[in-house]
């Protein structure tokens, strides 16, 4: 195997791992690119000694931890990071002042879960029965936990 080909393919198994790591997840393009380095530095060490072998080994190791480190310190991974903070939290029905019979009005569509407006308090409710859309006035039938359960109005 000639060294260009070796080269090419210890290159093409560097430039898969980084797409398996910065753009692709799923361990296939990955898993080739191991096998892509493995094969080259192999024939390296087959057609040109142990010496030569260990270089393009170490070369290899070296190169892809530089290129990894950069990536990340340049902000290439920053393109990938959720930066919207979660500020949701649960149903705390004892600072809650809803009580069984209290109605409201969906303010998303309950399928069977969503969101409510009862006593001025937006929270998370569960219906019991169909599903109900948005704007839909509700009464709270039961609370159990942090769950409130809720039925559709009659009009």
């Amino acid at each position: 195997m000639s060294l260009t080909l070796i080269i090419g393919l210890i290159l093409f198994g560097i430039v898969l791992i980084l797409i398996e790591i910065f753009i692709t997840p799923g361990f296939v393009i990955g898993l080739l690119g191991l096998i892509s380095l493995g094969v080259g530095i192999a024939n390296t060490y087959k057609e040109f000694g142990s010496t030569n072998g260990n270089i393009a080994l170490v070369s290899t190791v070296v190169f892809l931890a530089i290129t990894i480190t950069l990536a990340f310190r340049n902000g290439a991974w920053d393109r990938f990071a959720i930066e919207e903070v979660i500020d949701g939290k649960a149903n705390n029905l004892h600072e809650l002042l809803i009580e069984i019979g209290d109605t409201g009005k969906t303010l998303s569509a309950l399928r069977p879960t969503g969101t409510a407006l009862i006593n001025d308090q937006k929270v998370e409710v569960i219906v019991e029965g169909d599903f109900i859309l948005a704007n839909e006035k509700i009464e709270v039938i039961k609370k159990v936990q942090n769950k409130i359960y809720i039925k559709k109005l009659k009009t």
